[in-house]
């Protein structure tokens, strides 16, 4: 009798667990819709919802396996989930945002770094070029990645990083594995697992990222790589009076009109316009011709337009925070957007201010 109402006890205890579980995950999932349609003050909710389950399930679970499930769940929403409200006010001071942290992270980073302008050669080498003025970006990658060196380029004011080894190598694909965006980067890896010894002991699937989902550090790699931002003055004629206006814009340049494309159906989305709007974003094409060949090559560029747009580019950038000098000109930039959140540009000393933050992004 007594192992009987043992027995009783434990499966009444299980059933006490099986219901506070379906109340929780119900208020999880209420409090994750709120936190997605709000913004990080929900988090405050979630953390105490986690310590919740860990008091229920833990008490009643003897593994507390269902509690740990459910935390880690929760964790990794929180982690693609927290910031996504592309359109609130931007603040003064920048979030405290980290750099890429964890191999999750540095993948999505090093695939646009990759997307925008690294080199996988057929010798089983990565080489990324950097401007002299980001020798730290390069060492910083160096120390992430555990692997290559960094070394001053001949006659140029540049450096770059070569990562050769195999079992760096096999690093770079598994970190970049269902993350790159681009065909080009994409077949180089490819390749190398096709054709290289070393290479081809690596046994997962190689797969490319086709979705329109950039809330990672992929964009921002990609904008370390091959963006820049810019201030450009513009003057029209008002009443008679010569008035200057500032406009301020992302960049970027591609060879791949759809991935543009991709980063606009994002942003516009993002920002809750319709997805068959301009959406503050325009892309547009440049001509160059090949000196040796004579060949006229087409690239795309993408750039935004409207201050709106730009407004969601911030609300990016405070959470996935650039590595390269590109920082600083943004840093300047986003200043500058401030002035005229404020409307303090129209004044003489905002516009001076707004001349002030153009010319140091020069530097």
């Amino acid at each position: 009798m007594l192992t009987y109402a043992g027995t009783i006890s434990k499966l009444y205890m299980y059933s006490i667990q099986i219901k506070y579980k379906n109340m929780v995950t119900k208020m999880y999932s209420v409090l994750l819709i709120i936190n997605i349609l709000r913004d990080n003050p929900q988090m405050i909710m979630l953390n105490w919802l986690k310590m919740m389950v860990n008091t229920i399930f833990m008490k009643y679970s003897p593994s507390g396996c269902a509690a740990a499930i459910l935390n880690m769940r929760i964790s990794e929403t929180l982690c693609n989930s927290v910031n996504m409200n592309y359109n609130k006010t931007i603040s003064n001071n920048p979030s405290n945002a980290h750099k890429p942290t964890n191999d999750a992270e540095l993948g999505h980073y090093l695939a646009g770094l990759m997307d925008g302008d690294g080199h996988l050669s057929k010798m089983g080498q990565l080489v990324m070029a950097y401007d002299e003025k980001d020798k730290s970006a390069a060492y910083w990658l160096k120390k992430m990645m555990g692997y290559g060196s960094v070394s001053k380029i001949k006659d140029k004011k540049g450096y770059k990083y070569v990562l050769a080894k195999s079992d760096g190598i096999m690093r770079v694909i598994d970190l970049v594995n269902g993350k790159l965006r681009t065909e080009i980067k994409y077949n180089q890896v490819l390749y190398l697992l096709n054709n290289n010894n070393l290479i081809s002991q690596y046994s997962k699937p190689f797969t490319m990222n086709t979705s329109t989902d950039f809330n990672n550090f992929w964009l921002t790699g990609f904008i370390d790589s091959d963006g820049s931002f810019q201030m450009k003055t513009v003057k029209h004629m008002k009443n008679g009076k010569e008035h200057t206006e500032m406009r301020l814009k992302l960049q970027m340049s591609q060879k791949y009109k759809n991935m543009l494309e991709d980063m606009k159906k994002f942003l516009i989305m993002a920002s809750n316009s319709d997805n068959n709007s301009s959406g503050g974003i325009y892309i547009g094409t440049r001509k160059h011709m090949n000196k040796e060949t004579k060949e006229m090559k087409i690239t795309y560029y993408f750039e935004t337009t409207s201050f709106s747009m730009f407004k969601k580019v911030i609300n990016y950038m405070d959470n996935y925070p650039l590595i390269s000098y590109k920082r600083l000109n943004y840093m300047w930039i986003r200043k500058a957007y401030l002035l005229m959140q404020s409307k303090e540009h129209m004044t003489p000393e905002g516009l001076q201010k707004m001349m002030d933050y153009k010319n140091k992004m020069k530097y």
